[in-house]
This record gives C-alpha cells, structure tokens and sequence, in this order.
C-alpha cells in the first residue's frame, strides 16, 4: 500500500532520532525510558524488514516437516503436537535445525548483535542491522 511521506521508514527514523535525543538529555528513568523506546523502534524496524521473508520461510518447512498444509499458526500447532506426540522422532535433525533457526529468526529481529558469525549470513545479517 502506497501513502504519501513520510512513509514507515522515515517515521521510524524520526522516532529513532527523538528517542536518542530524549536519553541525552535526561537521566535515571527517564533515559532509561527513552532508551527501551530506541531500542523498540529497532526491534520494529527489523521485523518489518523480515517478517514476510520469515514467515513464508517457517510455513514451508513446517509444510514439510508435518506434511501438512495451512495457515503459519496451524502448521506451528500440528507441528508442536506431533513433536508432543512422538510422530517427528524419527525426523530429529530435520525437527531441530528448524527449531534452532526460528531461534536465530527471533534474535535477528530483537538483538542480532547476539548472534554468532555464521548465524548472521544471507538477509538476515545484511537487512537486519540497526
């Protein structure tokens, strides 16, 4: 969808640069407020840039891991449960390497810094930082 400017990035950006400015110059809890607002904004800024990629990403696995279809929030449900119930035991490499990349989805968005070298490569390292 199309809107006039700024569009979400600039908003961002503006709200990024205020919050910057409001930690420095206050103190205590105000910084510390203006600070966890800086560091949301980020966080937003991140998901936006990701959340389709990832969420596209996540519905094709768990499509092949569960060998079922539908909506991210069923595929993550008819996983969970299949996971409970014993049924992907025989697929446990498979199971965990999409377990630990929904972990490295989830620090990519809120704080990619934590993450190791080789767990920052491809989109996620190049679109994702501050």
């Amino acid at each position: 969808m199309s809107h006039d400017r700024p569009d979400i990035p600039e908003i961002l950006a503006t709200l990024k640069e205020f919050t910057r400015g409001v930690a420095d110059k206050t103190q205590g809890s105000e910084r510390y407020d203006a600070l966890c607002a800086g560091f949301l904004v980020d966080v937003v800024k991140r998901e936006l840039a990701c959340v389709e990629a990832q969420d596209k990403s996540q519905a094709q696995r768990l499509t092949a891991i569960t060998g079922q279809s539908g909506e991210l929030e069923q595929l993550y449900e008819a996983f969970c449960h299949s996971v409970r119930g014993g049924r992907l035991d025989q697929q446990w490499d498979e199971v965990f390497d999409f377990a630990l990349q929904q972990v490295i989805d989830k620090v990519a968005v809120t704080k990619p810094d934590y993450l190791l070298p080789e767990h920052q490569v491809g989109a996620l390292a190049g679109n994702l930082k501050k």
